[in-house]
């Protein structure tokens, strides 16, 4: 359990800090893998610090999270993607047997990316469950496609099933009044950050 010095809440190990500041970076849709080894290192220091403390390791990790926003930091992003983005959209974008929700898709994650934004998205349009079963076999190509550029940005291309998460009361978003019903899922992680796309199902 944390412990108090002159009002100060503190960790009394890395574990326990670690523990304490992957739950916050959820709390916040903030991923730990934005965050170097190193920095986070210092964060977990932060935290077991009895002068500085958990509240002080948390604002260093909205500190992270408000840099990686910064026009430099996406312009790194941004170029870092751009020949396997180039090489991915090339052979998917404007293809008649490709379907565009796939290519869509791929985009939004892209840019999210990019934009340094959370990494739980929901994509826009909603699909019927046949569509949604149609385009699943559209992602693996997608996968398989970025398998082979030359920079293996892109990797874990995956997906599940439809699932009523309100039935399996799931249905609520965090602290929003959005409600969630039937959706799927699709999984990918651009660099080292896994991104999960919600897709509503009609």
């Amino acid at each position: 359990m944390p412990k108090q010095f002159k009002g100060i809440t503190y960790a009394e190990s890395e574990k326990e800090a670690e523990t304490l500041l992957l739950a916050f970076c959820e709390r916040i849709d903030f991923s730990r893998d934005w965050i170097s080894a190193a920095t986070w290192q210092t964060t977990l220091e932060i935290a077991c610090n009895r002068e500085y403390g958990i509240d002080a390791a948390e604002k260093a990790v909205l500190s992270d999270q408000q840099s990686r926003k910064t026009e430099t930091e996406k312009t790194a992003r941004r170029e870092k993607i751009a020949d396997d983005k180039a090489e991915v959209l090339g052979q998917i974008d404007g293809v008649d047997t490709f379907d565009d929700h796939a290519v869509s898709i791929f985009k939004q994650v892209c840019a999210q990316y990019v934009g340094g934004g959370g990494v739980n998205m929901t994509y826009g349009d909603t699909l019927s469950k046949d569509r949604y079963d149609d385009l699943c076999g559209h992602w693996r190509r997608v996968g398989t496609i970025a398998a082979a550029a030359d920079d293996h940005r892109f990797s874990g291309f995956s997906y599940r099933p439809v699932e009523d998460k309100e039935q399996k009361g799931k249905g609520t978003t965090g602290d929003t009044l959005e409600r969630r019903k039937k959706q799927g899922n699709f999984f990918v992680t651009v660099g080292n950050v896994r991104f999960n796309v919600h897709i509503n199902i009609s």
